[in-house]
């Protein structure tokens, strides 16, 4: 390839030299956190029990101390510890798995044009709840509408046309289930990953991210929440790690997942006097980039590096630019394409009973990378990570 005029016809089977490998396998490893991709994990077991585990020891050190200094008893730490574990274990089992009945129950999903959004409104459709799903493609709509019930609807949905999203509200109040007084639930799937690094991405592009990953949620809110103050429902607001976790060559979407989970949070303090949920499921690095095609990514990179300015140009130079491009097409491609675990995640927290405010379905070193991130100094996370 010859530098970027070449950058139409760009393949991965160019550029051979030990130097561009080892750029790129550095690139790739930081991209994907820690190498080949994994298997995700749901976590949310995990996260529902941590803290009552961690109760069940404190509480085992306290009481078994207290027998043994007043002479009533001489058992262990370790024999209350269990005793404690497997009651409070039991209740905390019986919690997590109670579960709402999906008959008379709807559910609202943005950009179902996705594959993640196209699966979660089958599924649910599949679970007996009545889905209203959102799509700009009408052929995908009418796709679903034949693969599904009859109890799921298509709705035409930009959401950054504020028009659209009042026209969805009114006819899904319009069309919900049978003795229903609102709407259940609602996921913000929309998204959109723009890429590259801060000074070659046209500031235009950072507005479009924040209207489609940001501002569009919040408006949503604004107009559905009176369906869901009825029912006591559920916001779901689909985000990432990288909200939390900063990644090179992407910070638009970093900046407008991060400001979602801001979002998210001051919404779940407001809402807890209506009892309605505000859940945020935070996949790993697969929604960022599994809809991106090698012509989506190639289309991106070309507007870039045409806006440039020259200066930029000649600073970074093409290789450079070159190698972050193809290093980001092969993360993209070692992905995969599974991602049960986030469907399974999606499913139970719009019907569980007591949904966790938190889901994370990523992959081990995901989720080390972000307790990491989150409760270690940033000295100890630049070593492992940077």
């Amino acid at each position: 390839m010859e530098g970027l005029k070449g950058i139409t016809r760009i393949t991965l089977s160019t550029r051979e030299s030990a130097d561009y490998r080892l750029a790129t396998s550095v690139f790739i490893r930081i991209i994907i956190m820690g190498g080949p991709r994994q298997e995700e994990v749901p976590w949310d077991l995990f996260d529902r029990c941590l803290l009552p585990v961690l109760f069940c020891h404190a509480a085992a050190v306290i009481l078994a101390t207290l027998l043994n200094l007043l002479y009533i008893s001489s058992v262990s730490i370790f024999t209350v510890f269990l005793w404690l574990l497997v009651i409070v274990l039991a209740g905390v089992f019986f919690y997590h798995n109670l579960k709402v009945t999906a008959a008379g129950k709807g559910v609202f999903i943005t950009e179902c044009d996705s594959p993640l959004g196209y699966a979660a409104a089958r599924q649910l459709d599949e679970m007996g709840f009545t889905v209203f799903a959102g799509f700009k493609d009408s052929g995908k709509a009418q796709k679903l509408k034949e693969e599904s019930s009859g109890r799921l609807h298509v709705l035409e949905l930009d959401v950054t046309s504020e028009e659209q999203i009042v026209a969805a509200a009114k006819y899904i109040g319009l069309n919900l289930p049978l003795g229903a007084t609102g709407l259940w639930g609602v996921i913000n799937n929309a998204s959109w990953a723009p890429f590259g690094e801060v000074e070659w991405v046209p500031f235009k592009v950072y507005k479009q991210a924040t209207d489609v990953n940001l501002l569009s949620v919040i408006r949503i809110t604004q107009i559905f929440l009176p369906l869901l103050r009825k029912t006591k429902g559920r916001f779901i607001n689909v985000v990432s790690i990288q909200g939390r976790v900063a990644s090179p060559f992407k910070s638009p979407y970093c900046i407008v997942k991060a400001g979602v989970e801001a979002f998210s949070e001051c919404l779940s303090l407001e809402m807890r006097k209506w009892g309605v949920d505000v859940v945020l499921v935070e996949p790993g690095n697969y929604t960022s980039w599994s809809g991106c095609t090698d012509e989506e990514l190639y289309g991106q990179a070309r507007q870039m590096w045409n806006e440039m300015s020259e200066e930029a140009k000649a600073d970074y130079g093409e290789d450079y630019f070159e190698q972050r491009v193809l290093s980001l097409r092969s993360a993209i491609k070692n992905q995969g394409g599974d991602f049960s675990a986030i469907l399974r995640t999606l499913s139970d927290a719009v019907s569980r009973t007591f949904p966790l405010p938190r889901y994370t379905p990523v992959t081990w070193p995901e989720k080390m990378q972000a307790l990491v991130a989150d409760h270690l100094p940033r000295s100890v996370y630049d070593i492992l990570y940077t």
